[in-house]
């Protein structure tokens, strides 16, 4: 069977991965409220729109830890993680950096989020007819 009908490819992809916290930042006394779950739905579905799918990984026991300097001050976030294949182009880069800005920043009450652009991705889809037992 070709390639193209595995659904096999290696060019022109990357992987996304957008981070996100399961808590808002502290208030002034240093309380962190939890992030609302549709918040995280309703990322992963306006991003399946735009790119055609998408996984979200919500942990809820033994979750990742996000670690970075602010300010002369190490901060540190309980994180959410949602991974997208998009297309390797300037139009994806650009919808997803103001996508950050404008939405999730506010959305999830952040002063910064986090993107990991990897690549080159390779992905191999298999369909039905290549398991099929053929006895």
């Amino acid at each position: 069977m070709p390639e193209e009908a595995m659904g096999r490819g290696t060019s022109g992809w990357l992987t996304v991965l957008v981070r996100l916290p399961l808590s808002y930042n502290p208030d002034a006394s240093g309380h962190r409220e939890p992030v609302e779950d549709e918040k995280f739905l309703d990322t992963a579905e306006e991003i399946a729109r735009q790119f055609g799918g998408g996984t979200l990984f919500v942990f809820r026991h033994d979750p990742p830890r996000g670690f970075w300097w602010d300010e002369g001050f190490v901060d540190r976030d309980v994180l959410a993680l949602i991974e997208v294949d998009v297309p390797d182009s300037t139009e994806s880069r650009e919808w997803l950096r103001a996508y950050a800005r404008d939405v999730l920043r506010e959305r999830c009450r952040q002063k910064a989020i986090y993107l990991k652009f990897v690549g080159p991705v390779e992905h191999l889809i298999v369909i039905e007819e290549e398991v099929r037992d053929e006895d």
